[in-house]
């Protein structure tokens, strides 16, 4: 659900962060897009990457620098994409038109967190995540964001491992600039893996969503990804 990777100013070494914790914090603690899942928080968007959603971030995947304390909303409240509006979800999942005012969705039972780090959907036993995150820095592509959540990784996520890193092509439906970024680490707990998805909305604006969860659990993150990207759309987030 940006970040750079390169040595910048400091504006793009946060939104490099951000990114990076979404990436690391697929549980619920994310720091910003680079730190969003690579830095050191949890994925949740609340805490560090070790504990589960007790918050927005508890335990996601996507944590950054720092951790605050999200704010948790019920799992029925409000939270779109490709799909028809008028079009189920499959089972076991439910619509959600987020608070942020973009739609998706989510695995039925997932409770709600927020942080600065973006919108976290976390499994009941905290495990798990999906995460929505805006990539604020200007000038960068998709692609790039995830490069420099990747760089960011190796130096802050222990046994950090990029599986693959890609420009999205052939897939139909998903916007032209979309990348994704496939990564493992290790964390308290067990290793973890992650599928990142960056693109452009018609919104106009980067959107960062990712799956989080254990590595046993493979490939159930790509598919709650999938779900989640086909209901998808922006919102004024």
């Amino acid at each position: 659900m940006g970040g750079g990777q390169y040595p910048a100013p400091a504006p793009r070494a946060r939104s490099r962060a951000v990114l990076a914790a979404g990436v690391a914090v697929a549980v619920l603690a994310a720091g910003s897009v680079g730190v969003w899942l690579v830095r050191g928080g949890s994925e949740n968007g609340a805490g560090p990457v070790a504990g589960p959603p007790a918050s927005v971030s508890a335990t996601p995947e996507t944590g950054g620098p720092t951790s605050e304390t999200p704010t948790e909303t019920p799992s029925g409240s409000p939270s779109g994409t490709s799909a028809p509006l008028d079009e189920v979800p499959p089972p076991g999942y439910r619509a959600q038109e987020d608070l942020k005012g973009f739609t998706i969705a989510v695995p039925e039972g997932w409770n709600r967190t927020e942080s600065e780090q973006g919108v976290f959907y976390n499994a009941p036993d905290g495990r798990s995540l999906i995460q929505v995150f805006v990539i604020q820095e200007a000038g960068i592509t998709p692609y790039e964001a995830l490069r420099g959540a990747s760089e960011d990784g190796r130096t802050n996520k222990p046994g950090y491992a990029e599986i693959s890193l890609r420009r999205v092509t052939g897939e139909p439906g998903a916007p032209a600039d979309s990348a994704e970024l496939v990564y493992a680490y290790d964390r308290e707990g067990g290793r973890r893996k992650v599928v990142d998805r960056a693109f452009t909305a018609e919104d106009g604006n980067q959107y960062a969503i990712l799956a989080a969860g254990p590595d046993a659990d493979w490939p159930e993150q790509r598919e709650r990804l999938r779900v989640a990207l086909d209901f998808f759309r922006p919102g004024a987030y």
